[in-house]
């Protein structure tokens, strides 16, 4: 993907660097170096034309004559022209990524049931959200939440389920359990099998089945309280 520009204005200054479009998405959700980022290290004032911005105006206008530094702030409190397809490709990715969450911690409360990820994105669509283009998917589910169940019906709801897992697997198993919900009471038992009551969304109890089912190889017993 071609490269693109970035910048910032400070004081009667304008500041760009050039940057590849991904790469620098990467780097604002913590995932790159800016040296991985930046097509060349250097702060232009007119990139079109290669004008570079003098040692002292970066001086004044960032504190510093690093160059990296300040592609960092940069890119961090400035403007990035991001390419419409780039744009519409995260924003798609973003949008299926808080509908999967909502269909795993939101259920129907007239079924008991999650509603279908493409359900919940056709409603999304309909009620024309402004989805943040750089925030997290976590952070806006409770808005989005919000907005849609005028639409459908939305209850986030849990559930508990007790959990044995025999003593070949308990061990590997342990990890898992806690990433699936919160562990409400434990024990070790003496055969070496590991038991416990797990709260989770109630639509995610299906995930629960089917994660420990293969990690056990159906061996896990599980049952909702």
């Amino acid at each position: 993907m071609e490269p693109v520009i970035s910048r910032i204005k400070k004081g009667g200054n304008v500041f760009k660097i050039l940057v590849y479009p991904r790469e620098a998405l990467e780097f604002k959700q913590g995932k790159k170096e800016i040296s991985e980022v930046l097509v060349a290290e250097e702060i232009y004032t007119d990139v079109e034309k290669g004008e570079k911005a003098s040692l002292q105006d970066l001086k004044n206008g960032f504190g510093t004559e690093n160059i990296l530094d300040i592609a960092k702030k940069i890119l961090n409190d400035g403007e990035l022209q991001l390419p419409k397809k780039l744009r519409d490709e995260i924003l798609d990715k973003k949008k299926k990524q808080i509908a999967t969450i909502i269909s795993k911690t939101a259920i129907n409360p007239q079924t008991k049931a999650p509603h279908p990820i493409e359900r919940i994105l056709g409603v999304m669509e309909k009620a024309g959200l402004n989805i943040n283009f750089y925030g997290k998917a976590e952070d806006q589910v409770k808005e989005v939440i919000e907005r849609i169940k005028e639409e459908i019906p939305l209850s986030i709801e849990t559930a508990k389920m007790e959990i044995k897992i025999p003593s070949t697997y308990a061990g590997s198993a342990y990890g898992q359990i806690k990433s699936l919900g919160k562990i409400l009471k434990e024990q070790w038992n003496n055969d070496g099998s590991f038991s416990c009551t797990l709260e989770i969304p109630a639509g995610q109890k299906n995930d629960v089945y089917d994660k420990l089912g293969s990690l056990t190889h159906g061996q896990a017993l599980i049952k909702e309280v």
